[in-house]
């Protein structure tokens, strides 16, 4: 089926988790164009005020918290949910990865569409080989990150629930190697290689 982009000039958009090293670009970016909220824990003013700098309203919201979106605004056209939790309790980290995409769906369920940022570590491992969205789920990021994968596919599945009881229109997609010129991986890759 075509793909017909979308005009997002003047849209209000909603972007989760705009302080991280894969939304922050996309938070630079839209903002130019459309009327852009950033929603965060924010527990450092002065990252908060680097993100308002750029012309993006702010709020201070814990998805983990219902009640801390009562802040939120909810008329917004689109979200991305790029928010994510790595703390390694699970409890905390369940709560607020996949509950929280739950307390935000519901609260902004009118939305035209919602796009949630997973991860390919979702997937079992399988080595090198080239994976497909039907591919098996598994834990393979336990080492690095405890709750990373089990919280990813906990999220998923809460997106998708709320996406199917509120007729969001809603796509998931599944990162892999996150990069830009902010950082990421091939940057401590070669870290590593340098450190033998």
């Amino acid at each position: 089926m075509p793909v017909s982009p979308v005009n997002l000039s003047d849209k209000k958009i909603l972007i989760t988790g705009p302080t991280g090293q894969v939304a922050r670009p996309v938070v630079e970016a839209l903002a130019k164009m459309a009327q852009v909220t950033a929603l965060a824990r924010f527990t450092d003013e002065a990252v908060r005020a680097e993100v308002e700098s750029l012309g993006v309203t702010t709020v201070r919201a814990d998805l983990a918290d219902k009640a801390s979106l009562d802040n939120c605004p909810t008329d917004f056209d689109y979200i991305l949910n790029f928010a994510v939790v790595k703390s390694g309790d699970f409890d905390y980290d369940l709560r607020a990865n996949a509950e929280g995409v739950g307390n935000l769906m519901t609260h902004c369920r009118g939305v035209k569409a919602f796009l949630h940022f997973s991860s390919t570590a979702v997937y079992e491992y399988a080595g090198h080989s080239p994976r497909k969205e039907s591919d098996p789920l598994g834990d393979n990021h336990r080492v690095m990150f405890p709750t990373y994968s089990i919280a990813k596919i906990a999220a998923e599945t809460v997106c998708r629930f709320v996406a199917h009881q509120h007729g969001i229109p809603t796509t998931i997609a599944r990162l892999s190697v996150p990069y830009g010129d902010n950082g990421g991986w091939p940057f401590f890759h070669l870290l590593m290689m340098k450190e033998g």
